[in-house]
């Protein structure tokens, strides 16, 4: 009993107080970390992809289409193995995964600041020139507030993907919940079978709860009107 205890507390936070964070903790912490550095360069990102302006243009296009080209696991490679040989200094896992998943994560939320801009009527920025704003001001006054919340299900949607993404940080030796069901599995081999099923209903719990959440907020927010649609 004290053994799959002591199992299941190293599947929820690892070592934790005794020793570093890790396992489904990590995974959320680590989520919710990248998510709060990733969406302001992902609106930055965003606003510049739809810029009439080149410098402001052209360089958010190569930035977005190079890493959403790139597989997640070739970015996390980068910043562990190499991007230490550029600052001459090594950079903790814990930083080199939230580091990773927050650029690749910012490509992703640009694409989704791009479709929630570019929803908005063109009529409404008109109407703001018309009436005396300037380009700004009707971006930041009329646009955005209108496609923020269209973009809450995309943004939640893709809250979930990375959350699931934070699995493969595993392969640089980030005990997570997938370390962790990998460890209890190699020091009881006979177990793996439970052990993977266990790191399974973890991310399904976790998953299936933010996705309840946010069918809520979608309601809440009336973004979406269930009742009106007829199939």
């Amino acid at each position: 009993m004290f053994d799959q205890l002591a199992y299941l507390k190293f599947y929820l936070v690892g070592l934790y107080p005794v020793g570093d964070l890790g396992g489904l903790a990590l995974n959320m912490l680590l989520a919710f970390t990248a998510l709060s550095i990733s969406f302001l360069f992902g609106v930055i990102l965003g606003i510049c992809r739809i810029s009439n302006k080149r410098v402001l243009h052209y360089p958010s296009v190569c930035y977005v289409e190079i890493v959403r080209a790139t597989p997640l696991i070739m970015i996390i490679f980068w910043f562990y193995f190499f991007f230490p040989n550029v600052l001459g200094r090594p950079i903790s896992v814990f930083w080199s995964c939230v580091i990773s998943l927050s650029v690749y994560a910012a490509a992703y939320q640009a694409e989704i600041v791009r479709a929630g801009i570019l929803a908005v009527s063109r009529g409404q920025v008109e109407v703001a020139l018309s009436s005396g704003m300037t380009q700004s001001q009707a971006i930041r006054l009329i646009v955005l507030p209108q496609a923020f919340k269209m973009m809450i299900p995309a943004f939640l949607s893709f809250f979930i993907s990375l959350f699931k993404d934070t699995s493969i940080t595993y392969v640089i030796g980030m005990v997570e919940l997938m370390q962790a069901g990998v460890i209890i599995s190699q020091r009881q081999p006979d177990k793996m079978l439970e052990s993977y099923l266990v790191v399974a209903v973890g991310y399904f719990i976790v998953c299936y709860g933010m996705s309840f959440l946010a069918g809520k907020l979608e309601k809440k927010f009336g973004i979406i009107d269930y009742e009106t649609i007829k199939l």
